[in-house]
């Protein structure tokens, strides 16, 4: 019956779309007529085109086209249209019409009916970034949105990126990207996963149009490429731009580099003179360079704290060292900036350094010179290898990145020129979790034991924010951590965080009823009682992209196992190994005594990139993992 009211709707949506305009009946026929677009898909592209226009250095003019078809409450998102602007952008023209599933229109939203209201994200403390949107509750699917706007911005530094396939479940029908260059002002470009995808490219006389049809939707998979990496995308940059009112001119990133020094760093690190003795006097007793720095960067972390200040050039120009000293406050460039010049002071060499912070791994694209990055650490070179600070936590430890800026290509910004880096890469042995327990099996079913857990790099970043949160916040982190215990109960909690060698420690108290399976005069129990691998990875039968383990680690757990009274241990497995490409486990079981027994595991995983033909034999490796991380032994009754 539902499948016949679909079919009937369908057709009445046919008949009704030919009495409207020629394009709009296209736009709603197409859904009908193509069904690898619909297909895994929530929302339609039908089109989107995108025209950029490079009137000077100063303005650039960029006419936007997008018609979009939702088809369920999940597609709702990608019909959400909004405009950004500031003191140095215009919205020349803005507008919306909705129609629903039959082509008629809901509604039109003219410049007039569009909200207003600020960018601030609860971190800043003043800003004049402003965005216009406005509001569409559906009451009935599919609909389909289009949307106009025309936007004129004195900021040519940024120039908007092609980028056609942006989420998963989204179909694309048509789009087109296309740079018009009257003044012929040089231009770079560059194309990226256009070999695999019918990218059609006209490269003109300092005129670029890139047009892609007919794209069904895309499915995430499981430990998959950034969509970024997987999807179409080109970039457009000019060679001499302006970045609110402050020209410049860059082919490369050594240029790129020394203007954003000249121009956004240099000549706002001077400090009050009481500061720099305060300084002066603290590191005095300092041995090396290394430890000076660390009582430097304590010492920012003790005196400040980030909220941020977007305002005009200052979105993009650091505060005045001094007036940080002096409020306590400031965002990434803000503190970043204040730590060099404490650093200055003390003759010890940094470099303000741009980066993509986030928990995927994101490269500033050292092929393509352009302004680009979202956050700002500090580089110091020490003894050939390389220190990095992220200067805007309270509570990250000296020179600890993982996680957000690690193993990633950054600009280094110096005053002879930009250099592209690579930050710190943790390697497998660093990621660490080490677990010693005892564990009491007792003869009403029920557990009871006492765990030490001490982490490093990322599986330490992971853990270490649980020493701040509520007591009753940390019992529920444990339980949820250990969600496969029923009726886990926390006795008691030692947390234990230790900056300098970046150790995280736990040891706790916990106890379990019901833990054991009886069964007639026998106690069932899973040994592997604090560190379970439960996930079942999905299968694919036709895997479309790379395998990719970001980060590697190492698991390892040593427990003492205790048998309760009036009961012996049956028969225990032989050890278990999987070896792969990927890593390799072990799992044994040790009879230590007629009452004790000892159980060992480790957990080896290789962050690599593998060929999507891999897939199937890490997640069988996985999947036996799963499977002995759960098997049970038999204790007897006497």
């Amino acid at each position: 019956m539902k499948r016949q009211i679909q079919l009937a709707l369908v057709a009445i949506f046919l008949c009704v779309s030919l009495k409207i305009s020629a394009q709009d009946a296209t736009i709603l026929q197409a859904i009908i007529l193509d069904s690898t677009l619909t297909k895994d898909a929530n929302a339609i592209i039908r089109s989107e085109d995108v025209v950029i226009q490079i009137n000077s250095i100063n303005s650039i003019t960029v006419k936007t086209k997008r018609i979009v078809t939702v088809l369920n409450k999940l597609g709702n998102r990608h019909a959400d249209s909004y405009e950004p602007y500031d003191p140095d952008t215009k919205i020349k023209k803005v507008q919306a019409i909705v129609y629903n599933a039959f082509g008629s229109e809901i509604k039109k939203f003219k410049k007039k009916d569009f909200h207003d209201r600020s960018m601030y994200d609860g971190f800043s403390l003043i800003g004049d970034n402003r965005f216009i949107y406005f509001d569409h509750t559906p009451i009935s699917y599919p609909y389909t949105l289009v949307y106009e706007s025309e936007v004129e911005t004195k900021n040519s530094a940024f120039i908007e990126p092609w980028f056609p396939i942006s989420n998963y479940h989204v179909s694309l029908e048509s789009a087109s990207y296309k740079v018009i260059n009257p003044q012929r002002i040089s231009l770079r470009t560059k194309e990226k996963g256009f070999e695999e995808y019918p990218v059609e490219l006209l490269d003109g006389d300092q005129e670029i149009t890139y047009r892609l049809v007919k794209v069904p939707a895309l499915k995430k998979e499981y430990m998959s490429p950034p969509l970024s990496k997987i999807v179409p995308l080109g970039k457009v940059t000019l060679d001499s731009f302006s970045l609110v009112n402050v020209q410049g001119s860059a082919k490369d990133w050594k240029t790129m580099g020394k203007w954003q020094y000249n121009n956004l760093v240099s000549g706002r690190d001077k400090l009050p003179e009481s500061t720099i003795q305060n300084i002066s006097k603290l590191v005095g007793g300092a041995s090396s360079t290394k430890e000076k720095v660390k009582i430097i960067y304590e010492y920012v972390q003790d005196k400040t704290r980030y909220i941020s200040v977007q305002l005009g050039i200052g979105g993009w120009m650091p505060m005045l060292a001094e007036d940080v000293d002096r409020l306590g406050y400031g965002d990434c460039k803000a503190l970043t900036n204040y730590t060099k010049a404490l650093l200055d002071s003390q003759n010890i060499e940094s470099y303000y350094t741009i980066v993509y912070g986030d928990s995927d791994k994101r490269d500033i694209d050292s092929e393509f010179a352009s302004m680009q990055g979202n956050h700002v650490i500090l580089n110091i070179p020490e003894n050939e290898q390389d220190i990095w600070l992220e200067c805007t936590s309270q509570t990250t430890p000296f020179g600890f990145i993982a996680g957000f800026t690690d193993d990633r290509n950054v600009l280094v910004v110096k005053p002879e020129g930009g250099e592209i880096k690579r930050t710190k890469k943790y390697l497998p042995d660093e990621n660490s979790l080490k677990a010693k327990a005892k564990v009491y099996v007792k003869s009403d079913k029920s557990i009871v034991g006492d765990i030490e857990m001490i982490s490093g790099g990322i599986q330490y970043g992971d853990r270490y924010e649980t020493k701040n949160e509520p007591v009753k916040d940390q019992k529920l982190h444990y339980k949820e951590y250990w969600d496969y215990i029923n009726n886990l109960n926390i006795s008691s909690m030692q947390l234990d965080d230790d900056k300098d060698a970046i150790e995280y420690t736990e040891k706790l108290e916990v106890s379990a009823t019901n833990y054991a399976t009886k069964a007639g005069n026998r106690l069932l129990i899973i040994p592997n009682v604090f560190n379970r691998y439960t996930y079942k990875m999905p299968k694919y039968d036709d895997r479309k992209t790379p395998l990719v383990i970001s980060r590697g680690f190492v698991d390892e757990d040593v427990y003492e196992i205790h048998i309760p009274e009036g009961y012996s241990m049956g028969t225990l497995p032989e050890k278990k190994v999987e070896e792969s490409d990927f890593g390799s486990y072990s799992y044994q079981l040790e009879k230590l005594n007629e009452r004790q027994l000892k159980f060992t595991r480790k957990l080896i995983i290789k962050d690599g990139t593998y060929p999507k033909e891999k897939y199937e034999e890490y997640r069988q490796f996985m999947s036996k993992i799963r499977k002995t991380d759960k098997s049970k032994i038999v204790l007897k009754q006497q």
